[in-house]
């Protein structure tokens, strides 16, 4: 992929979905929206930039939706940005810190183009995976997980950055 920045499109439907392991009997499954997001590759580096609306996060099931944003208003959690970087080659691997309020993890994510009938690179799908530690979820039967996990999976849409 040659150089260039790529602007990831906030429309209907772009939506990065964080999924945690089992804890309990259940998962905690979201949909965050994308505010805005850059993708900037170089020669040498690719640097994703990306903003979530966890404000306006969507979930299956009311009462988990309404537990995760109390959780989102204890940690003042209204937007997360991430920023990662990563060296420009066959996989593109970027890493860095999701911050959101109070809160900041760090993630690591696979960056894989995925190409269109008019664009090489027409979407963008990215995955990985990361560890939040000890958190409380203020969900009935729930409250304290040790380790709580959480994967990070999404295709987005990209245009090529007039900037």
């Amino acid at each position: 992929m040659s150089s260039g920045k790529w602007e990831i499109l906030a429309v209907d439907g772009a939506d990065v979905r964080l999924r945690s392991g089992q804890i309990g009997s259940m998962s905690v499954d979201v949909l965050a929206p994308v505010s805005s997001g850059l993708l900037d590759i170089t020669a040498g580096e690719i640097t994703l930039t990306l903003h979530l609306a966890l404000d306006q996060l969507k979930t299956g099931n009311f009462l988990l939706q309404s537990a995760a944003r109390s959780f989102i208003s204890q940690y003042q959690a209204h937007t997360l940005v991430y920023t990662g970087n990563g060296p420009a080659g066959e996989t593109w691997l970027v890493s860095g810190a999701a911050q959101a309020g109070t809160i900041e993890v760090d993630l690591g994510l696979t960056i894989t183009p995925i190409a269109s009938a008019t664009s090489p690179m027409g979407e963008i799908e990215i995955v990985g995976s990361a560890s939040m530690g000890t958190v409380h979820l203020p969900i009935p039967g729930l409250g304290t997980i040790d380790d709580f996990r959480f994967d990070v999976d999404a295709k987005l849409e990209v245009r090529a950055s007039a900037s």
